[in-house]
């Protein structure tokens, strides 16, 4: 074409409207004026505005705006239509949130099951990222036990939040300080500014940060996978959580207590669940039942305790838990 190609429905800058050149265009072939060859006539024609002359090849000829004006007004009746039609629709899937509720959470909008094990270390790695005012773990499981990558990426946004200024109190059970990578790990964090206790009773597992996250285990489905378990926002039951904190906090001895204490030996974690038990007044029948074990499993735990502390009877293990338990409860 002698005046410059033309898409027959323009293109998307066409329909960004029309400048004071396209109107003084316009104006110009209504006039009966032809525009210089080269010139830009896309949003003319998009609009609808202009047409190529049958009767002179390569020139072009005005069209009458109100037949533009109409057919823009039939595109937008008939998108606010669709629109309408969507929005009606919307109670449809409403009627589906309460499927997904049902299997995603639980009890209130407050708190979200994770039920992978992934999904639980990338949420908590989340939200500990912002972190910016502290980190409250009760962690009753050794870095040792724990799987490597995740023991050090914890480590990693432990150091890094504290870095940003946040607090950091670790809680551990006491016959955790015998262990010498948990004492690498807890010397890395106290050099960095974090506080570390130890608290020989057993204690269940949660992480509070910024006292707006608590991150606790799974006690509601009863099939989820290990380590999956709960984000709770609900500012109660996070408070609540730390108030259960600070209480495990005041009864734990400092780290460095329960490291000169680990110089007598100390049990693994199976074995002070039973003695637990035990000095609680539960014979090993109900201690087995409590434990959710076998009363062979009960029995075997106690034979192994007595071999590796050199003692004949349960009545003297019973003694020497008892001495340990007061060595590592009193405070300095």
């Amino acid at each position: 074409m002698g005046t410059g190609d033309v898409d027959e429905a323009g293109s998307a800058t066409a329909r960004r409207g029309l400048t004071e050149g396209d109107q003084a265009l316009f104006r110009g072939l209504a006039a009966g004026q032809q525009p210089p060859s080269g010139t830009d006539l896309s949003r003319l024609a998009a609009e609808g505005l202009i047409d190529s002359n049958p009767y002179l090849p390569g020139e072009w000829i005005a069209t009458d705006p109100r037949a533009a004006i109409q057919r823009v007004l039939e595109a937008e009746r008939l998108q606010l239509a669709n629109s309408l039609r969507r929005l009606d629709g919307i109670h449809l899937l409403e009627g589906l949130s309460p499927a997904f509720e049902h299997n995603r959470r639980f009890d209130s909008m407050g708190s979200e099951f994770l039920p992978t094990k992934p999904q639980m270390n990338d949420r908590i790695g989340e939200v500990t990222g912002r972190a910016a005012v502290e980190l409250l773990a009760a962690q009753p499981v050794r870095p040792a036990d724990r799987d490597p990558a995740t023991h050090k990426l914890g480590t990693d946004r432990s150091l890094a939040a504290l870095q940003r200024g946040a607090s950091l109190r670790l809680l551990y059970r006491a016959n955790a300080a015998a262990d010498p990578a948990t004492r690498a790990y807890v010397a890395a964090l106290v050099e960095a500014g974090g506080e570390v206790r130890a608290l020989a009773p057993r204690f269940p597992r949660f992480v509070i940060i910024d006292q707006k996250s608590l991150f606790i285990d799974d006690h509601v489905t009863g099939h989820a996978e290990t380590h999956s378990g709960w984000h709770v926002a609900d500012r109660s039951s996070v408070m609540w959580a730390r108030h259960v904190f600070d209480l495990l906090w005041e009864d734990a001895a400092p780290w460095a207590q329960a490291v000169a204490a680990a110089g007598e030996g100390v049990l693994q974690d199976q074995h002070l669940d039973v003695l637990e038990q035990l000095n609680g007044g539960h014979s090993q029948e109900e201690t087995a039942k409590r434990l959710a074990k076998s009363h062979r499993w009960v029995s075997d735990n106690l034979a192994s305790a007595r071999r590796q502390l050199g003692l004949r009877s349960t009545f003297q293990l019973m003694a020497w838990y008892g001495r340990w338990l007061e060595r590592n409860s009193r405070q300095l």
